[in-house]
């Protein structure tokens, strides 16, 4: 197994590089320490908005050329903002990597937006927001149940942001913020595939290495102390249920992260999960069910997923899912089941990191939640938990002290 090299300059910029030499490509990340938690109520969303604008024009290209001169390269770019960092990357042919690098570092240090290009993607924005709340699966859980499981906590706050907001905020401000944030020693660089390390070294130093470090805030300790709170919001618009039910639970930091991440696959992992079986295939309840189990340093979400059931059903829903958590505290998982989650689990997570894409995220990851573990050695790890974990975690963490939303039809 190759080494994950890392270097770290002294503008406080970090790259991680990772050579995969029988690719013929390079992946090509930048992470940037920003998201949802540290935006407050006048710029709620600013992050993702930002994320929209970095491949718009710059003092160097027009959106145009920045697009045709990536694509017609071979390149393919994208992004995405979560609760507390936004990424930007490119996959590209090895030969192309110095090309996608100084487009990628226009892109991060422009701060003076196109007026007419922003409000274009303002409207891209506010659509954007309005398919999340008309698609309720995605609105539950997004929309109501984190939010009300995080209330009073920065991660209370929505990653898109509110339509009140998005179209209140100024050219001005979202530059001011992205200036704020979009500085070296918040930024992470990682390079996965085919390159030269000497040469890629050199093109980092002279673009990002000469930016100038700045101080950020950052922000405080998130508690994961759970509270029971029952929340139901009643629609109009739709004729079915959807239900969220979880706790907050600690992080990659945890010693006890393999085993809630184990406890979600048994869970939901496949057709033959138990929230699958005992809900839809012996009781017809929902079109979708599952856990997810959604780490990040020191804090994570553990989170039950109902979408698309009878509005009459809804306290059998919750009896169910409670008694399936009740089986796990009481029983110890059979060999077949045990194992066979395991084996599931750990060959879809092995498609996943094959990919360099989704490699270099994994390795950004990994370097900004300050992950204890190599994440490449996952399988390791898995198979030291054992059945007597499982039940123990099922104790500590699924407990009454829960959370649940209902989003349902307003009859």
């Amino acid at each position: 197994m190759k080494e994950i090299e890392r270097t770290e300059f002294e503008n406080g910029l970090v790259l991680l590089t990772e050579e995969r030499p029988n690719t013929k490509k390079a992946a090509l990340l930048v992470g940037v320490g920003v998201g949802s938690v540290n935006e407050n109520e006048k710029i709620n969303g600013g992050s993702h908005f930002n994320e929209h604008l970095l491949f718009k024009s710059n003092k160097f290209r027009s959106a145009r050329q920045i697009i045709e001169d990536l694509e017609y390269t071979g390149t393919v770019v994208n992004a995405y903002t979560t609760w507390n960092h936004t990424a930007f990357y490119a996959k590209t042919p090895h030969r192309e990597l110095e090309n996608a690098m100084e487009i990628i570092f226009q892109a991060a240090t422009n701060f003076d937006y196109d007026g007419g290009e922003f409000e274009l993607e303002r409207k891209v924005i506010l659509t954007e927001i309005q398919n999340y709340i008309n698609s309720p699966e995605k609105y539950a859980i997004m929309g109501l149940f984190i939010p009300i499981l995080f209330s009073g906590t920065p991660l209370e706050r929505k990653i898109e942001g509110t339509t009140e907001v998005m179209s209140s905020v100024t050219k001005r401000e979202l530059e001011a913020f992205k200036k704020q944030f979009y500085v070296p020693n918040n930024m992470t660089i990682v390079v996965c595939g085919k390159f030269n390390r000497p040469k890629l070294t050199d093109m980092v130093e002279s673009t990002f290495g000469c930016l100038k470090k700045k101080r950020i805030h950052k922000t405080g300790k998130i508690d994961i102390r759970n509270k029971r709170r029952t929340m139901v919001e009643k629609r109009k618009d739709i004729t079915q249920s959807y239900l969220g039910f979880g706790y907050r639970v600690p992080g990659y930091s945890s010693e006890d992260f393999f085993r809630l991440d184990l406890l979600s696959s048994i869970l939901s992992e496949g057709l033959s999960s138990r929230m699958f079986h005992e809900l839809r295939e012996e009781r017809g309840i929902g079109y979708s069910v599952g856990n997810f189990f959604y780490p990040l340093e020191k804090e994570g979400m553990f989170v039950s997923h109902v979408d698309g059931f009878d509005p009459e059903r809804v306290d059998e829903t919750k009896d169910v899912i409670l008694k399936i958590f009740d089986d796990l505290k009481k029983q110890r998982l059979t060999t077949k089941e045990f194992k066979g989650t395991k084996k599931l689990m750990i060959s879809k997570y092995d498609d996943h990191i094959e990919k360099i894409t989704e490699r270099a995220m994994m390795i950004f990851q990994s370097e900004f939640f300050k992950m204890p573990f190599d994440f490449r050695e996952k399988e390791k790890f898995i198979k030291e938990v054992s059945r007597e974990d499982i039940q123990n975690a099922s104790k500590k963490y699924l407990n009454e002290d829960y959370v649940m939303t209902v989003l349902k039809p307003e009859i």
